[in-house]
């Protein structure tokens, strides 16, 4: 069977890894920053002391190469569109991606090789949170690799033409590459493979492959005495760079798991949340990787068009470079080995680090050294599947390459099916960038006064560890409006803000396409929110008496609910406004700024506010997430704190349900009230009729026998406080 591919056949192909290129990656560039060094990077950016910074960086971690590291990972910051510097960012990326590739294909002499390589490598790339090259430190990484991979190819054609400049360039490429991260020093082996592979191919005597091995490692001796030195001269106070060296086998274990982690799916343990949370596919709480294949066969019907091309052109284009791919292929033990040493070696000295081997001793497995380990996989799985399909013909390989092709298909769909959930966590956590700049635009924000104070709790809500240093947001909003703002998270009950201050808040869901925010103008201050979940509960409540509602898209008929002195509203919005937005205006007297919200045309029947309050006292952790809905954790004891704000004693019911991590009485001892509860299950539903007095009453909940030291024995979860007389929710039997 002939194997030259026709030009319209190649161009057919470039153009199918493209699509698949493009189906895999175009949802990134609605994804904001995954981590809080690149915002903290950011922030330096937009202040003007990036130099100071990076100066500061690399003595106190005595890394010089800091320097270069924090000036690439900035460069995009210099560019305000979110989309732009995605876009930088992915082209980068997909350079260094395709030059593994054809580096391997180079070396094997097998074009298609690489083009299989680059598919594997594009169609089973996993998205995570874990210092992810594609969403988080743009460049510097991916730069890295492009020099060490380029410098391998100059090394490769050296050995070709004999061509010294080739060996400067190569020396240069290397010595730039380690500049860039210590992890690429245990890529010089593998430049000294190359150096042999092509002396071996070309005819040069051993003794000049030699030679040349030695000189290629110049740049390599130039960089670890500039290391050293600076290192000596600048003590590290960067827990990354300590070494423990205790245990080899707990070090070999960390080198494994950040290397296997990167085949194909394997890291799906650290999607697992972010599918559960931002479920896309599924219909019900996914514990494991086969639960999550049940999920996907039992809702087949809810498969993207996105994912369904993905596979296909996947399988598509891996059955076509099986099927006439190279004939009567060996495998070569060399090569092999190769392929694994660069699977494992990016993550050697990671693995001497005890700050990455301790999150993978608790199964946190990735790193951004795991992304190139992806690649080498990539390249040896597509090593693997030819040599397999070259030792057959006729219709036998043909066979075995559909076989492989619909395995390829599958690994790919359930791949971008998991993808699909964290990229809606990553665009979840680029909606306070969304509402951030719709405000910025805003003709009201324009007319806050200079150096307002501006509260805005969804500026500082987070989905994973994307945290804003103090002070980012004032400088993002002075750089993109040139407007002071002084930006609060809460109000301090003991010390309030002098009135008015001006209030943010995000009315459209944080995976919306469309965004809609409100601004305010709070001239009271209100009781708290009777919600003891709530972020910060005995926060006072913002009443304002001028609400801007604003959306980035002007062909939406939505109405707006809210309250103004006690009683529920609903009005129209506008579907026009200035700047091309939509812009509705409300007044009232004292509308509470939490009580807007954006909802289809509806009636609704509201009763009136209630006096009752619960709050967690002593011995109750701060709220937690977890699959059911938020949990307060108690100890050995706890108080919840009821209040009654009326005049009058009122009957009131509790509600919430008990989780106990084993079985347990509870011990509830308050107003009138003294009462023991089997906790023999998870999940124990429990109504109490109370009747309470004006002011504060106190409910202890005592875990009976007491077990000292223990932080964790008992959760609450879905408790609230009722008038008898008002409808209340039945508690679930057991967590949702």
């Amino acid at each position: 069977m002939p194997n030259v591919t026709p030009p319209t056949a190649r161009a057919l192909l470039w153009a199918c890894l493209a699509a698949v290129f493009v189906l895999a990656f175009a949802g990134q560039v609605r994804t904001g920053a995954t981590t809080s060094d690149d915002l903290f990077y950011e922030q330096h950016v937009i202040t003007g002391s990036l130099t100071a910074f990076a100066g500061e960086l690399a003595a106190g971690s005595g890394r010089f190469h800091h320097y270069l590291h924090v000036g690439l990972t900035s460069l995009p910051y210099n560019l305000d569109s979110e989309p732009a510097r995605k876009a930088v960012s992915l082209t980068v990326f997909a350079a260094a991606m395709g030059s593994c590739a054809f580096l391997a294909a180079t070396v094997a002499g097998l074009p298609a090789l690489g083009l299989l390589a680059m598919l594997f490598a594009t169609a089973f790339y996993q998205d995570n949170w874990h210092h992810n090259i594609v969403s988080s430190y743009p460049l510097v990484f991916d730069s890295g690799l492009l020099c060490i991979t380029w410098a391998a190819y100059c090394l490769w054609r050296q050995g070709r033409t004999g061509r010294t400049r080739l060996l400067v360039l190569a020396n240069l490429l290397a010595f730039a590459a380690y500049c860039h991260f210590e992890a690429f020093l245990c890529y010089a082996p593998l430049l000294c493979a190359v150096i042999w592979l092509a002396g071996e191919r070309y005819g040069r005597p051993k003794r000049e492959r030699l030679r040349t091995m030695v000189r290629a490692n110049i740049g390599l001796a130039v960089y670890l005495v500039i290391y050293l030195t600076y290192r000596a001269l600048h003590p590290s106070q960067y827990d990354g760079n300590a070494l423990d060296l205790s245990s080899p086998l707990r070090i070999l274990e960390t080198v494994l798991a950040y290397s296997q982690s990167a085949l194909p799916l394997g890291a799906f343990h650290l999607d697992v949340d972010y599918v559960n949370r931002f479920p896309v596919v599924t219909s019900a709480l996914v514990l494991d990787f086969a639960g999550y294949l049940r999920q996907l066969a039992a809702n087949w019907a809810r498969l993207a068009p996105a994912w369904m091309g993905l596979a296909v052109l996947t399988g598509g284009v891996a059955y076509h470079l099986l099927a006439r791919g190279p004939e009567h292929l060996r495998a070569r033990l060399l090569p092999a080995c190769l392929v694994l040493y660069a699977a494992y070696c990016p993550n050697f000295l990671i693995g001497l680090s005890p700050k990455y081997q301790e999150p993978a001793g608790h199964g946190i497995t990735w790193y951004v050294t795991s992304t190139f380990s992806a690649y080498a996989w990539a390249v040896g799985l597509a090593l693997a599947a030819l040599c397999l399909c070259g030792r057959l013909s006729g219709r036998s390989r043909q066979g075995l390459a559909a076989g492989l092709a619909v395995l390829a298909a599958v690994v790919a769909l359930v791949n971008a099916s998991v993808n699909a959930s964290v990229l809606e966590s990553k665009i979840a956590a680029a909606s306070r960038w969304r509402m951030a700049q719709l405000a910025a635009k805003s003709p009201d924000f324009s007319a806050l006064p200079d150096g307002a104070m501006l509260l805005a709790p969804d500026l500082f809500t987070v989905v994973n560890v994307e945290i804003t240093h103090p002070g980012y947001w004032e400088a993002w909003f002075s750089h993109r409006t040139g407007k002071r703002v002084h930006v609060l998270e809460t109000i301090d009950p003991a010390s309030p803000p002098a009135l008015p201050v001006y209030a943010l808040r995000r009315l459209s869901a944080p995976t919306d396409p469309v965004t809609s925010i409100l601004l305010a103008r709070v001239t009271r201050l209100g009781p708290p929110d009777p919600d003891p979940y709530a972020p910060h509960p005995d926060q006072p409540a913002p009443l304002a008496d001028v609400v801007h509602v604003l959306s980035d898209a002007t062909n939406r008929y939505p109405d707006i609910l809210y309250q103004d002195v006690g009683k529920w509203r609903l009005t129209p919005a506008m579907a026009m406004g200035r700047r091309q937005l939509s812009e509705t205006t409300i007044t009232g007297r004292a509308i509470p700024v939490a009580s807007l919200a954006l909802v289809p045309s509806w009636r609704l029947a509201v009763s009136a506010p209630s006096d009752l309050t619960l709050r967690f006292g002593a011995g109750c952790s701060p709220p937690e997430h977890s699959i059911s809905g938020p949990i307060v954790w108690v100890g050995d004891s706890g108080v919840l704190r009821l209040t009654n704000s009326g005049g009058k004693p009122v009957a009131a019911r509790l509600t919430c349900n008990l989780v106990a991590m084993t079985p347990m009485r509870v011990r509830l001892t308050g107003p009138g009230l003294t009462r023991e509860i089997d906790a023999t299950r998870l999940s124990t539903p429990v109504t109490l009729t109370l009747r309470l007095p004006p002011g504060e009453s106190r409910l202890t909940l005592q875990a009976l026998p007491p077990a000292p030291g223990t932080a964790k024995r008992l959760g609450l979860v879905g408790a609230a406080l009722f008038p008898e007389t008002a409808a209340q929710a039945t508690p679930s039997p057991s967590p949702r």
